[in-house]
């Protein structure tokens, strides 16, 4: 059996490091969107969740329309996260090579 050498430890967190830098890089560029009411409303966020895009039928900007809208702009806002936390689990798995048993819960899935 062989014995466990720190050194090699430490060798490799500079490379995990590095990997992980690339993989926010990689999150930071994704455009994903999510969508409510059939894509009358539309938001994109990054691979981190930052919402870079609302899109908004314009049949929707009526005032009676004003509490559907909320409604609508909360489901996409949801769906875009959920998407972003899928794709940044995505994202560690391929970085890692293995699908690591838990790893979705570290990302709310």
């Amino acid at each position: 059996m062989s014995e466990f050498n720190f050194g090699d430890v430490f060798k490799n967190m500079g490379a995990l490091r590095g990997q992980m830098e690339q993989m926010r890089e990689r999150l930071g560029r994704l455009r994903i969107t999510g969508e409510a009411g059939a894509g009358m409303v539309r938001v994109t966020v990054n691979g981190e969740g930052q919402v870079q895009n609302i899109e908004i039928d314009p049949g929707l900007l009526r005032p009676e329309e004003k509490d559907m809208l909320e409604e609508l702009i909360i489901s996409a806002l949801n769906d875009a996260s959920r998407r972003a936390r899928e794709s940044a689990a995505h994202e560690l798995r391929n970085m890692a090579g293995v699908n690591i048993p838990g790893m979705e819960q570290l990302f709310g899935l």
